[in-house]
């Protein structure tokens, strides 16, 4: 399971454990009452917590892209050239696909 799954799943045990007690919110019992505070005071602290995971997650990758940014304004041509490689590889590989197999001609051999 990948983080962005298990982010996912523990969104939705969250949305499912507040709906469940908003539908218990009708009930008078003051214990029930005092339950219900510190579970939604949980459900608030792990929302904050999944909002901090997010960003956590992204800080490592805006970082890459901003090195990576750098690095093409310091070296424009080696740029070019490294995707212009790239394109004529992927354009090579890509092309040899759709040729047409050469077919040997067909000799007859029967007698004339």
């Amino acid at each position: 399971m990948n983080s962005t799954n298990l982010d996912d799943e523990l969104r939705n045990i969250v949305d499912h454990a507040e709906a469940l007690l908003g539908a218990l919110s009708g009930e008078g019992d003051a214990r029930l009452e005092a339950l219900r505070a510190r579970v939604f005071d949980s459900i608030e602290t792990a929302r904050e917590r999944l909002a901090e995971m997010d960003g956590d997650a992204a800080r490592p990758t805006e970082r890459a892209a901003a090195a990576f940014e750098r690095w093409i304004a310091e070296n424009p041509w080696t740029a070019v050239a490294i995707g212009a490689g790239v394109g004529l590889a992927i354009g090579v590989l890509l092309s040899g696909r759709h040729r047409p197999a050469v077919r040997a001609p067909r000799v007859d051999a029967s007698p004339a």
